[in-house]
């Protein structure tokens, strides 16, 4: 097929980073899109430009976007578990071509939940604001407001909105941290540019948490959390 032959020249361009792009179709015709990976860990991930996305979407639209379609660079094209939770959250197919071995692998997406301990940290996608809106989904049936992000993690660090959008999320400032309650949200000063980390005590004196290059986790919240801590926030009206 055409579009096989364009998206994989494109694998091979980028490599060894990941390629990404759309299957589009055009009066009946597949074709690909190429788009922009702007993942800062481009060789191991990818995030689709969301400007190439839009330009797409008001060209061609949404349903006329089939599926999405990347490379696995160094692996056989196997769907990683963030493969399925970006699947899952377009609702589209998804195609996975390795550049050297010229292998193919698809799938189509299904609800797909995947376990809030021991994922890897991917912006915008399975990162601590991902992991705390999923956890109050999964323990409290809350939906949290998500906000749009910047593209890359080094520009929210410069500029972090925690503190800007945690009240018009529902929540409220305690205080005193020896009122600290499970489900709290604690958000930190973890490279001295301003609250750019958020994670949930859990109880026990253990927060859940997802930092940049680790896996998600549960730790103790003792001595440089505690010390990170520069706000205690409460979901509104959960224990009146």
């Amino acid at each position: 097929m055409d579009w096989q032959i364009k998206a994989l020249a494109h694998a091979k361009e980028n490599f060894p980073n990941e390629s990404c792009g759309l299957l589009i179709n055009f009066k009946g015709k597949q074709i690909y899109q190429k788009c922009k990976n702007i993942s800062n860990f481009a060789d191991d991930q990818f995030i689709l430009d969301p400007v190439d996305w839009a330009a797409a979407e008001d060209k061609y639209g949404f349903d006329n976007i089939q599926a999405i379609i990347h490379s696995h660079p160094h692996t056989e094209p196997i769907p990683s578990p963030q493969d399925h939770v970006m699947a899952a959250r377009l609702g589209k197919k998804w195609w996975i071509v390795n550049p050297s071995t010229e292998k193919w692998n698809s799938f189509t997406p299904k609800e797909y939940k995947e376990s809030l301990i021991g994922r890897p940290w991917i912006w915008n996608v399975t990162d601590c604001w991902s992991l705390v809106r999923e956890y109050f989904q999964a323990e409290l049936n809350i939906v949290l407001k998500d906000y749009k992000r910047p593209n890359n993690p080094d520009e929210f660090i410069s500029n972090p909105l925690f503190e800007k959008y945690f009240k018009d999320c529902g929540f409220v400032e305690i205080n005193n941290i020896n009122d600290l309650k499970k489900h709290d949200a604690i958000l930190m000063n973890v490279c001295g540019s301003g609250l750019n980390h958020v994670g949930v005590y859990v109880g026990d004196n253990e927060i859940l948490h997802h930092m940049q290059g680790r896996l998600s986790c549960r730790q103790d919240y003792t001595g440089w959390f505690r010390k990170c801590t520069g706000r205690i926030v409460r979901y509104a009206n959960l224990y009146s």
